[in-house]
């Protein structure tokens, strides 16, 4: 079986930047791990230059995740079926993603999973899909199961046409950029992934170069160069130049291994991977340095930092920068207390995020406070304070009302429980929306295209006039979570900060 329902390696998908990828050894640049959950996350494909699709895990199946590079927002394309969802891709000049489909009976075929409210729909009734790739609309070259082996076939969505062209072929399908041309692999005698040519005017193929050995996987960075991750590191191919895989840039800093399927932009400057992380999840990361607080081990806390790591009290003020600096300050606080203790009295956590609510206690004093950590690649980058204060009116009760107006697609009701001057941002400073106008503009035709809008309270943290809600959205059949800070004056939300 190609895509087994047995134990799959427990991936995540990874995404970075490159702004010169010709250069000879690569600057890479805003590096994260974007899926940072237990489970088979892998096989990533962007849509466009601003959405990565993905299979993803979800309530132990898998799924098809959307990842919005610019809002770091996540959701689920199509809804929970009795199998799962891999391989999902873009049909070129539509609104919808083509993707494998996994029964428990073992048939594994395509469907096309359209954007918005319309069901998944069969595209081609008999035919076992592993692996494809399209070249427009209707055609697409596939990786199909035949007699317990792969073929290669050429096949056509509208008239349903199949031709098969080869035996033992690979996995690792692509559409080249700006060409009439796709590659694909064949398994040679050797047991080893060689890259093919496809011209798709004259359906003739030519042999290209042999992927490395135990390699399977390969993308195009754009019509002349082709990448790989090997273990830790990426190879650039130049079909125009020298014959061999050339290493570009070695990623072992950032606790990765096992490199795999592989995606980039257009333009080749966004890439995006799959890997096994070797970094500590979020939550234990955070469960690590609350346990070292509370033992004085100042190494052992300073460690679940990140060398360049920011303190800052919510929403954005910056009070210091530096592991070293965080490692002195805590140093000279332990110096100035008896005893000092933190308990975790709730949580929040969301990919990145983490968000405690807490009871500090030092010399007998007890506050509560909430600390918002987001980690990446096992540690803290920011941890963001916020400290109780005494109201004398109830702003859950706000966020309840904008609540129900929000599940009633209530546009003035909604409106109504923000101030004049309300402010939208995602997290942690990035403002998105300003004032009655900008929300009214912003929400008025979402309210109404989302007829099956609602959203549902996961769990909620309130702290002095701050509430702090974990959100499980439901939206033209899809789903998403997302995190919502709400800082409430008197009678009205003042400020909303989107932890996405």
């Amino acid at each position: 079986m190609v895509l087994p329902m047995g134990a799959q390696d427990n991936t995540d998908v990874f995404l970075m930047t490159v702004e010169n990828t010709k250069a000879e050894n690569w600057q890479v640049q805003n590096f994260k791990n974007i899926s940072n959950q237990e489970g088979y996350d892998n096989q990533p494909s962007f849509l466009d230059s601003t959405n990565l699709a993905y299979a993803g895990t979800r309530n132990g199946a898998t799924d098809i995740a959307i990842h919005n590079l610019p809002s770091g927002q996540q959701w689920w394309l199509n809804m929970p079926t009795e199998g799962g969802e891999y391989s999902p891709q873009l049909i070129p000049g539509e609104q919808a993603v083509a993707a494998v489909r996994l029964d428990p009976n073992g048939l594994q075929r395509l469907y096309k999973y359209p954007f918005g409210e319309q069901p998944p729909r069969l595209l081609f009734d008999q035919l076992q899909v592993a692996y494809f790739a399209y070249y427009d609309s209707t055609t697409l070259l596939s990786s199909v199961l035949n007699n317990g082996e792969l073929a290669l076939v050429l096949a056509d969505t509208k008239t349903q046409q199949i031709d098969t062209l080869f035996q033992n072929a690979g996995r690792s399908i692509h559409k080249v950029p700006n060409r009439n041309a796709m590659t694909y692999t064949l398994v040679n005698e050797d047991g080893n992934h060689d890259v093919y040519w496809l011209d798709m005017e004259d359906k003739e193929s030519f042999f290209i170069c042999q992927l490395p050995i135990g390699i399977q996987d390969y993308a195009w960075l754009d019509e002349d160069r082709m990448i790989l991750g090997s273990n830790t590191a990426c190879y650039v191919y130049d079909t125009l130049g020298t014959p061999q895989w050339t290493k570009v840039a070695d990623l072992k800093d950032y606790k990765l291994e096992k490199m795999s399927r592989i995606a980039t932009t257009n333009n080749g400057n966004r890439i995006a991977f799959a890997a096994i992380s070797k970094a500590m999840r979020p939550i234990p990361v955070i469960e690590k340095q609350v346990a070292s607080y509370n033992s004085k081990n100042l190494a052992a806390f300073s460690e679940c930092f990140a060398a360049n790591v920011q303190v800052r009290r919510f929403p954005n003020k910056v009070l210091y920068e530096g592991r070293e600096t965080l490692r002195k300050n805590y140093a000279d606080y332990y110096e100035s207390v008896a005893t000092t203790s933190v308990e975790v009295i709730n949580r929040i956590a969301l990919n990145s995020f983490v968000i405690d609510a807490e009871t500090a206690t030092d010399n007998g004093n007890t506050k509560k406070q909430v600390a918002i950590y987001d980690v990446n690649n096992g540690e803290i980058k920011s941890m963001t304070f916020l400290f109780d204060t005494e109201v004398d009116f109830d702003p859950e009760a706000i966020v309840d009302k904008q609540l129900e107006a929000y599940n009633n697609r209530d546009i003035d009701a909604f409106i109504a429980t923000y101030s004049e001057d309300i402010r939208l941002y995602n997290y942690p400073n990035t403002l998105t929306s300003s004032g009655h106008e900008g929300l009214r503009k912003g929400y008025t035709h979402f309210f109404q295209s989302t007829p099956d809008l609602h959203c549902e309270i996961k769990n909620r943290i309130v702290i002095g006039n701050v509430v702090i809600d974990e959100e499980y959205i439901t939206m033209n059949d899809t789903h998403f979570s997302a995190i919502a800070v709400y800082e409430v004056g008197t009678n009205k939300i003042e400020r909303v900060t989107f932890l996405r």
